[in-house]
């Protein structure tokens, strides 16, 4: 730390040279992120609450009030009648907290969880920090959680199961009604990954066979991230569980605060993104969300399909906003569209090349996108041709 202090002007003139180096939501070449630009009325109505403290919400009354809404909101979405949640820092959090009470709630000494292998990173380190063992299922040609191999994954020692609604690298969608009706048959606690589907799938018009919320008996707690497709600002997580019995197990004294207990995991907490979060639910409402994500879900369709007709090939046929394809070398091919300035993610485990249409994202973005993909497609290709590395070709 210095000695003596530098100027304001000083001070914030070298933030701006800072946040010059950061690539920018809406210039379009972000597609690889499941954040957005948050909705301007969020980054308002965040800046108003920045003080106030989630972890002593006594103090706060109003803003917990928000919270309180904010759950019911999300509430409502998720078809819980009786449900009750907290805005947490992101989807890890939220699953954390999920895992915890199906934890606690048994008494298990060598506690295992099922998985899908498309589970989140996350479900990893809170494992690793709960003593839980991963026990993993695998998947279908669709690339959701196959029950029969959840079925045969469970043991005395299971005390959950985790579908997906959303995954990250795919947008699929886990069969959670399959799953309920074991978690219901065999008494187990289901947690449904929602962070990113959550926000999604009660907007869509066609969700179809995309049931995932509390009207399946089986389903205990869903996380649900409002800085996702929510467009709040960030951190906005959200953990949801069917009702309040659940908390139980996750609950924490706090002799010396105003609230005499808690049930998150960080102490301290934003109630500058429960007001985000309130602010842009309120602003836009179901009519809002519902244009945003069928112009999302549009503009999926409109890539997915244009991706195919440059000859790539789809890994799967897009549920929610995330296209994902594949050349005969997506590393490369990936390496070479980061080097003209786009942002896109390659999953080594499924060898292809992701991209995530979120709200920041116009067809003109797209449109741009895929002339340099076309593009360095045949640059390669010419290059690999003349240099006779038929192996390296895209």
């Amino acid at each position: 730390m210095r000695t003596r202090g530098r100027s304001r002007k000083s001070v914030l003139s070298e933030l701006r040279k800072i946040q010059q180096q950061e690539a920018k939501y809406e210039d379009g070449r972000i597609l690889c992120s499941m954040c957005s630009k948050p909705h301007p009325v969020a980054t308002a109505a965040h800046k108003m609450f920045l003080d106030a403290n989630l972890g002593d919400s006594g103090l706060f009354p109003g803003t917990r009030r928000l919270e309180e809404k904010v759950v019911d909101e999300l509430a409502s979405l998720l078809n819980g009648k009786n449900s009750v949640g907290f805005i947490v820092s992101g989807g890890t959090e939220a699953n954390l907290l999920a895992l915890l009470a199906a934890r606690n709630r048994s008494d298990i000494s060598e506690p295992e969880v099922v998985l899908p292998e498309s589970a989140h990173f996350s479900f990893d380190k809170i494992c690793h920090l709960l003593g839980l063992k991963p026990v993993h299922a695998l998947l279908d040609s669709s690339y959701r959680v196959d029950p029969n191999s959840v079925k045969r994954c469970l043991s005395k020692n299971t005390v959950a199961v985790v579908g997906t609604a959303g995954t990250a690298e795919l947008g699929a969608v886990d069969p959670v009604r399959k799953l309920s009706a074991l978690a219901v048959e065999h008494g187990l606690y289901l947690h449904v990954d929602a962070a990113f589907g959550g926000l999604i799938i009660p907007f869509m018009e066609e969700s179809g066979d995309l049931e995932f919320d509390f009207r399946l008996e089986g389903v205990r707690s869903v996380t649900i991230d409002p800085h996702k497709m929510g467009l709040s600002t960030i951190p906005a997580g959200g953990i949801m569980f069917r009702d309040r019995t659940l908390l139980n197990y996750i609950k924490t004294s706090t002799p010396y605060l105003n609230d005499k207990l808690q049930y998150t995991l960080v102490g301290t907490r934003s109630g500058a993104s429960a007001a985000a979060s309130w602010a842009v639910f309120e602003l836009l409402g179901r009519e809002g969300y519902t244009r945003i994500v069928h112009r999302c879900m549009a503009l999926a369709r409109y890539l997915s399909k244009s991706v195919e007709s440059i000859g790539l090939k789809l890994v799967s046929k897009p549920t929610l906003n995330i296209v994902a394809f594949r050349s005969s070398n997506s590393s490369l091919l990936a390496g070479a569209l980061r080097k003209r300035g786009w942002f896109v993610s390659y999953v080594p485990r499924l060898d292809c090349i992701r991209l995530v249409v979120m709200p920041h994202l116009r067809k003109k973005h797209l449109t741009a996108f895929l002339s340099d993909l076309e593009e360095t497609l045949h640059v390669a290709e010419a290059q690999s041709n003349a240099q006779g590395l038929g192996r390296q070709k895209l």
